[in-house]
């Protein structure tokens, strides 16, 4: 005698139906049909059972659906590395069938990790980009808000530190929420030709895909990451994009009748966003040992903060890097703000020299900003204070890095830290980015300052390498032949 449950369906809204009978279901239970049509359980209502269909079949009045028995799961191993699956794990990069040697299976919300599983965040996430690493770093397992104007760069950005993993060994997995087919081409096959894929996971829906398909894309990348955090690993997940996450939730709980909120939001949408991105962390041997560092991302007019995600994201995250079109339509890359931009935890993971170099590159913009106001109100400057201009000047000349570069830590702080020293005595923007090639070139292959670069952890403060790069300053000069 077969014992199992059967619900029938009493009315349906597009992708929602619900359900009479299934006595003992639970959420995220998963329900079928004898035609193969899969439905997750959604919500429990008094008198019906809400189930998300998760294909794009329709069903009628009177159509019955079985208990599986199963849960929202999602099949995980080794194998889904340098593959691109949907949220459901099914492969969409044309590759063939996943081999699916040595999978596990993975609930697609499993209880959140306690606060004793946890560790405090140590270790810097390299991403080999100076404007980051140095001024706004990042730590593995923090949470860092990716938000701006559409057009400023964002994903090139995410792409380049992707790509900028492949020495670090960091597993890198992408969720394209909601993006244009076209997008989402671009991004696997960018990754493909850079070779960056072989240690990255592609978790993509598309525009076309039903918002139950785009709800579940970013909880599907989360339980990968928890696979690869498990065997120790350090691991970064992109959700790009969390606006579009939360448009699909609205538009699931408007369908489902729930009341809206602020925007027409549901009650909700914050504590199921801050629940998926909880996950991250960095956690102790008993939970895994490895860590999930998350690049929530969002598009918005920045000439208006207060919209209700952004504001949500903000609360939820431990920082956010502000990107600007106008920044990168004046060729700034990365287009970040770096006034305006945050990093609650990465400064304690920066090494001493970087930490203090970071502190002074900053009080310069600072001071800079200021004096930049008053000059407008007088003709001829101090020399002090056009220094000050200057040096603000040349670094963020210094700070503009091309796509797909990798700059390591000690080479950013020669870099940067020659802002404050004799070369830019008689130099400025014009003369920076005229012979920049040359000044990394020679950085990268001068004897004396790679001998500097080896040595600089030895510095107990930014004065002493200040002094150390006045020493190399004339072979960095060399190369510019006496041009200001």
């Amino acid at each position: 005698m077969d014992n199992t449950e059967v619900g029938y369906v009493v009315s349906s809204r597009g992708y929602l139906a619900y359900l009479d009978g299934l006595p003992t279901i639970k959420i995220n239970d998963l329900v079928s049909t004898d035609d193969g049509i899969t439905g997750l359980v959604h919500a429990l209502n008094t008198t019906a059972v809400e189930v998300l269909l998760l294909s794009s079949s329709s069903v009628t009045p009177g159509k019955e659906f079985r208990a599986t028995g199963r849960r929202l799961e999602l099949e995980v191993g080794d194998y889904l590395i340098g593959r691109a699956i949907n949220p459901l794990g099914i492969p969409v990069d044309g590759k063939g069938i996943l081999s699916k040697v040595g999978l596990k299976r993975f609930e697609l919300e499993p209880p959140a990790q306690t606060i004793e599983a946890r560790e405090f965040i140590k270790d810097q996430l390299i991403t080999g980009i100076s404007a980051v690493d140095t001024l706004i770093p990042l730590g593995l397992g923090q949470r860092e808000l990716i938000i701006g104007d559409a057009h400023s760069g964002i994903q090139n950005f995410l792409i380049n530190i992707i790509v900028n993993q492949t020495p670090q060994g960091l597993i890198c997995i992408y969720a394209a929420i909601g993006k244009p087919v076209s997008q989402i081409t671009n991004l696997i096959h960018t990754l493909q030709v850079n070779k960056a894929l072989n240690h990255t996971v592609v978790i993509a829906s598309s525009a076309t895909d039903g918002s139950p398909l785009i709800f579940l894309t970013p909880l599907t990348a989360l339980t990968i990451a928890e696979y690869f955090k498990n065997q120790g690993k350090n691991v970064l997940v992109v959700l790009d994009d969390m606006g579009i996450h939360a448009q699909a939730y609205r538009e699931i709980s408007l369908l489902g009748g729930r009341s809206p909120g602020r925007e027409s939001y549901p009650g909700d949408i914050f504590y199921t966003q801050a629940k998926l991105l909880e996950r991250a962390g960095k956690f102790n041997p008993s939970a895994g040992g490895g860590s999930i560092t998350a690049f929530p991302v969002i598009e918005l007019n920045l000439n208006d903060f207060t919209g209700f995600i952004p504001t949500n994201l903000m609360s939820i995250t431990d920082g956010h890097l502000l990107f600007r079109s106008s920044l990168y339509n004046k060729n700034q890359r990365p287009a970040i703000d770096i006034g305006l931009s945050v990093s609650r935890v990465g400064r304690q993971t920066q090494n001493l020299i970087s930490n203090l170099l970071s502190r002074k590159l900053r009080q310069c913009l600072a001071e800079a900003s200021e004096l930049e106001t008053l000059s407008q109100f007088s003709a001829e400057l101090p020399p002090q204070t056009q220094l000050i201009l200057r040096q603000k000047q040349v670094l963020l000349e210094l700070l503009k890095q091309d796509d797909l570069t990798l700059l390591p830590l000690p080479f950013q702080a020669i870099l940067l830290g020659l802002v404050f020293t004799e070369f830019i005595k008689d130099k400025n923007e014009v003369t920076i980015r005229r012979f920049k090639n040359a000044i990394l070139k020679t950085i990268g292959t001068d004897p004396e300052i790679i001998k500097l670069q080896t040595n600089i952890s030895k510095f107990k403060s930014d004065d002493e390498l200040i002094k150390a790069l006045d020493a190399v300053v004339p072979r960095v000069n060399a190369v510019l032949g006496g041009k200001k």
